[in-house]
């Protein structure tokens, strides 16, 4: 269920930092620039998560040797040059959470293709484009517009443009709070094919007295983790 909230990005890149620098691993570095002054956004937190997350994993796979990774929020207004830059955007007040890395960047093909449907390459040393699709849609359902930047001559950079709004962001907990975190008693399946995210969602889940069973026997058995 898609339950949008007024969120300010600041917050969420923060309580994200820890997570993210592990995922991407101690050969990448982690740049986080927030504004100050950042307007309010209204969106499902969770997707929001999501898409930073895909985003996060692309840049690390596309720095095979190490690079550096800058994760950004910023206030815009759209105007009519900016319109012409990015197809499909409307002009108005946005606040933008953009992410770049210093990594092999995309090709002609690859970039007119990312959004569509399924389209997935994961090949190492090659262009990688993970679930962009998804975050896509998420993007869009928010009223928003995710475009990659085509002027870079090395690496490259997603700018996500989420409408601003006049309204104080949500008082929910904060994810180091009581209450954040949902707790229950029923029997989690966990898939995952990226073993830092799977490691990570473990740990979530035993964080809320759940057992680890290990993983189930099935075909591909590192891709599934059993939650009690």
């Amino acid at each position: 269920m898609v339950v949008p909230v007024a969120l300010n990005l600041n917050d969420l890149v923060i309580e994200l930092d820890s997570m993210l620098r592990r995922l991407i691993g101690e050969d990448v570095e982690l740049v986080a620039v927030t504004s100050p002054d950042l307007g309010t956004v209204k969106a499902d937190a969770g997707q929001i998560e999501q898409v930073l997350m895909n985003l996060v994993v692309n840049a690390r796979d596309a720095m095979s040797n190490g690079g550096r990774l800058t994760i950004e929020t910023f206030n815009t207004t759209v105007e009519g040059g900016f319109v012409r830059l990015y197809s499909g955007l409307r002009p108005g007040d946005y606040v933008v959470l953009a992410v770049s890395d210093t990594g092999i960047g995309m090709t002609q093909d690859v970039q007119e293709h990312m959004f569509g449907p399924s389209y997935i390459t994961k090949n190492v040393g090659e262009d990688t484009v993970l679930e962009l699709s998804t975050c896509y849609g998420i993007v869009t359902q928010s009223g928003g517009h995710i475009a990659v930047d085509r002027s870079l001559s090395a690496g490259t950079a997603f700018r996500i443009f989420l409408p601003r709004v006049d309204e104080e962001p949500s008082s929910a907990p904060r994810r180091d709070e009581e209450g954040f975190w949902p707790r229950g008693d029923a029997t989690i399946l966990l898939v995952e094919d990226e073993p830092l995210v799977r490691s990570l969602s473990v740990e979530v889940f035993e964080g809320q007295g759940t057992s680890h069973r290990g993983p189930r026997p099935c075909e591909s058995p590192e891709q599934g983790e059993r939650i009690d």
